[in-house]
């Protein structure tokens, strides 16, 4: 008896085929080079992968059966996220039924379908999760492979399975080749980084002569890891996707370290800050104008470490290297941040202090025991000149007297947007609209320390003073600051000098206690001393007096205006400028404002709770405000815990609470009631108000529900904190395609993200 052969049916491939179904490959090969595919990173490598994956795919595709043909068009449909996309797979889902239905060979038509198939895998859009496409497209690939491979004749089958072995050999090969150079310069690799970190870390804090010296070694330690991981072991692995993105990065981030360690140090060689002192008011500019070019080549050299360690990152990092890469990042942009800073400053600070010609600024000295927007009310002023170096006061005085010039002039005429004048001219403009006498009280109600400070400059001298050339605010933290700086001060009528560990206590609660005409003196005395402590005595040396005053002036507690554009960004590199944050994809701005006239803030305590959630574009949130006002009825004059001009109990906090957001508010509540808020715009942001009484003892809860677009950018979150005496408590939560988690104070302006948090100089 004869058993029948098994017969399993293949279509022929005709020599005649083989022309089309090369040409197609070929078209299908320049096609994929424009797909914009990047399985290693290397533009020559992608293209000539992708070309070949093309023509191998295109020319074993001439075999598919008409139901795999079905299915890849079918799957390809579901997943281009394109019209085009899903236009051009529905052909091949067509062409694979026609096949079916009609019984034809037609191999080229085959290997047209595939084409088609093949070119709408490598431009997939819809990627719910990274590397979604990738798996997609690798799948219909593979499943292609596999039933096309079963269909040709054994002898290519066992070329087929032999080129895979191959190839697979080869790859296990690279990668162990890769892996294991990289593995015996690991501990070099780990040593020259946390050198290149410790030299950014000495650079930071002032120690350019020990940061020349560390990143002179790292240099040296990464230039030779470098040698071994750019060696011909390791260049084969350029070839294989993923891995060749690590080892790309690993490359080419040592390579561009190394030069860019080296180059910084080269730079600070040359860098002398020891030629830089503050003594008796004098600042030599010379000096100063000296490091210009040293420190723009250093900010040159630590911006190409950042540079290279961004075009390092990628998408296809395992985990541990991507979470180490933006632990570097995060470190090389405060570093270029501060580098860029300090070039700046050498380059301007000549001018600034009167190199060119003399210039004039304006002190203010304001008390968050009074609230407002930027800091609080000021008290008194100084101005200060500045002639090649030699800093003198030429005035002091109190606010009281600035506020009667006003009402000498009849007021003053303000060149004000509409946008602000609409928000805040109620507080401070006269029924025509010109600057009334609470205008030097009530201009600092805006968190936006520029339009603040240039309002005060056009009040200036619209009420004959000479011109400003800038404005500088300062509270009692940036006092402590400048204490710490300067040493403890002696003050008439205090029993022990004021030093920045006590400073910030008298000027909030202590003074207070004491219900005399001197206390208003001695709020005087304090400031004058502190600016005759700063101009007639020795400073300490450049990094160590940007170590003490730095947190007072990124916290917006010593902040300044610049009336010259290129100055003022000065203030914003060095983050001092005190402005309210652009207008940011996601953020938060508390402000309250003092409404009853007293000094009562000091009692005041916030605690913020924001809770968000982030789904594709939109964005959900709860953001709520407790205010606790912890002021006693007695013990205090009446004018810090009553009202001199307000009938309301004693130890009463009348506040204007204003939120900041660039969200939109769909619904509020005061105590768990439904409340109505006033809606404004300030530079960007969207403002909702709300004024009310806290008793003593109360804690007051505004709740509002915010929703809003994300847009395409990267969701962060920007946070910009109101210097008050008592720093706000934060508790931030956010969730779903981003995950943020904050407890505790925000210490200055800054932005949460995903993996990081940076300070904001903007």
């Amino acid at each position: 008896m004869k058993v029948a052969p098994v017969y399993v049916r293949r279509n022929t491939i005709l020599r005649r085929d083989l022309p089309v179904v090369w040409s197609l490959a070929a078209v299908a090969a320049v096609l994929a080079c424009l797909a914009g595919c990047k399985p290693t990173g290397q533009p020559v490598v992608d293209a000539l992968l992708t070309a070949s994956l093309a023509v191998f795919t295109v020319w074993l595709g001439a075999s598919a059966s008409w139901w795999s043909l079905c299915a890849a068009g079918w799957v390809a449909a579901l997943a281009a996220g394109t019209v085009l996309g899903v236009a051009v797979a529905v052909v091949a889902l067509a062409i694979g039924l026609y096949l079916g239905d009609r019984r034809r060979n037609l191999a080229w038509v085959r290997s047209l379908s595939v084409a088609m198939v093949l070119q709408v895998l490598l431009r997939l859009e819809v990627s719910p999760f990274f590397g979604f496409s990738a798996m997609v497209a690798a799948g219909v690939l593979l499943f292609l492979w596999g039933v096309c491979s079963t269909r040709r004749r054994d002898a290519v089958r066992r070329r087929l399975k032999l080129g895979a072995f191959v190839t697979g050999g080869v790859a296990l090969a690279a990668a162990a080749a890769f892996a294991g150079g990289v593995s015996t310069v690991q501990s070099d690799l780990e040593s020259g980084y946390q050198r290149v970190l410790d030299g950014l870390e000495q650079l930071q804090d002032g120690d350019a002569d020990g940061a020349a010296v560390v990143l002179h070694e790292a240099a040296d330690q990464l230039a030779s890891v470098a040698d071994t991981a750019d060696s011909v072991w390791t260049q084969p692995a350029r070839l294989l996707p993923v891995v060749a993105q690590h080892r790309n990065a690993l490359a080419d981030i040592i390579t561009q370290a190394a030069s860019a360690a080296e180059a910084a140090a080269t730079a600070l060689d040359s860098v002398d800050l020891d030629s830089l002192t503050v003594e008796q008011g004098m600042i030599d500019v010379d000096a100063i104008a000296a490091l210009a070019t040293p420190l723009a080549e250093l900010h040159a050299a630590v911006e190409q470490l950042r540079r290279s360690l961004d075009d390092a990152d990628s998408p296809w990092l395992v985990t541990p290297a991507a979470d180490r890469l933006h632990r570097y990042q995060e470190r090389a942009e405060q570093a270029a941040t501060q580098a860029e800073a300090s070039a700046a400053a050498a380059a301007l600070g000549p001018d600034l202090l009167g190199a060119s010609e003399r210039r004039r600024y304006l002190v203010g000295f304001l008390s968050p025991a009074e609230a407002r927007g930027a800091m609080g009310v000021m008290g008194n002023y100084a101005v200060i000149e500045i002639d090649h170096g030699l800093i003198t006061r030429t005035d002091f005085g109190r606010t009281n007297s600035l506020s009667n010039e006003i009402d000498a002039a009849g007021g003053v005429e303000l060149d004000l947007t509409e946008e602000f004048r609409g928000r805040y001219g109620r507080y401070f403009l006269d029924e025509n609209g010109l600057a009334a006498h609470e205008t030097w009280s009530n201009a600092t109600m805006s968190p936006d320390v520029p339009t603040v400070a240039s309002i005060m400059a056009q009040v200036w001298e619209a009420t004959g003073h000479d011109p400003l050339d800038g404005v500088f605010l300062i509270d009692p933290a940036g006092l402590a600051g400048l204490l710490e700086a300067t040493g403890p001060t002696t003050v008439d009528g205090l029993d022990e000098p004021l030093s920045a560990d006590n400073v910030e206590q008298f000027l909030y609660i202590d003074q207070y206690k004491s219900d005399t005409p001197e206390r208003a003196e001695m709020l005087e005395k304090v400031a004058a001393a502190t600016l005759e402590a700063m101009l007639g005595g020795q400073l300490p040396a450049p990094q160590e007096l940007a170590r003490v005053l730095g947190p007072a002036a990124t916290g917006g507690d010593l902040v300044g205006w610049a009336r010259r554009p290129e100055e003022q960004d000065l203030m914003r590199l060095i983050g001092m400028n005190g402005a309210l944050p652009a207008a940011p994809v996601d953020g938060i701005a508390v402000v309250t404002n003092n409404a009853s006239a007293n000094k009562i803030d000091s009692f005041l305590l916030r605690t913020i709770t924001y809770d968000a959630v982030v789904r594709g574009d939109r964005v959900h949130a709860t953001l709520t405000v407790q205010l606790h006002n912890s002021a006693p009825t007695s013990g205090y004059p009446t004018y810090v815990i009553g009202s001199e001009f307000i009938d309301m109990p004693v130890g009463t906090n009348r506040t204007l609470l204003s939120v900041y957001s660039p969200l939109q508010r769909s619904g509020a509540t005061l105590d768990g009631t439904a409340v109505a808020l006033t809606n404004d715009t300030e530079l960007g942001w969207n403002v909702n108000t709300v004024g009310f009484d806290i008793a003593p003892g109360q804690t007051r809860t505004l709740v509002l529900q915010l929703v809003g677009a994300v847009g395409d950018e990267p969701y962060e979150l920007v946070v910009r904190p109101q210097p008050i005496p008592t720093p706000d408590q934060y508790s931030i939560h956010v969730a779903g395609d981003v995950t943020i988690d904050h407890v505790g104070t925000v210490e200055r302006r800054s932005a949460f993200s995903d993996h990081r948090t940076r300070a904001l100089t903007a």
